[in-house]
């Protein structure tokens, strides 16, 4: 039982952080939180909308990802292997499936992961998700 869905929009990375103190009390943020939530919301509803007559998956889940990247036009080279990097746009993923609450319970779930980066006409992200050894 796998579900593939298409995000449109640029993907968008998660993971560095900014901390500072505010009233006595740290503070810790997104350096990118202005195009990271929408991305993260995007990711959510796709999710939702491809799962929503689903049970949602209790076991273990193998994610493929294709993280589709606009070519700037003065770039040449064949692979985007410049930022954002893989891992953080993966992380960012996740969580978004996470958030939908169709899918899965929590992306710790998550033992297989197949994913990459190319240029494309449509930036995005193709998402298959899929449980392990007949789990559900």
């Amino acid at each position: 039982m796998s579900a593939p869905f298409f995000v449109a929009g640029v993907p968008q990375p998660q993971g560095s952080k900014t901390a500072f103190v505010r009233g006595g009390r740290a503070v810790i943020v997104d350096k990118n939180p202005a195009l990271l939530k929408p991305w993260r919301e995007a990711v959510a509803r796709a999710a939702a909308a491809t799962w929503v007559h689903r049970p949602a998956l209790t076991g273990p889940v193998r994610v493929e990802a294709a993280f589709v990247l606009a070519r700037p036009a003065s770039v040449k080279r064949e692979f985007p292997h410049v930022r954002p990097d893989l891992d953080k746009l993966l992380r960012a993923l996740l969580d978004g499936i996470t958030d939908s609450g169709e899918v899965w319970g929590d992306d710790s779930q998550v033992v297989e992961v197949q994913t990459s980066k190319v240029y494309g006409e449509a930036p995005g992200v193709h998402v298959t998700v899929t449980p392990v050894g007949g789990a559900s």
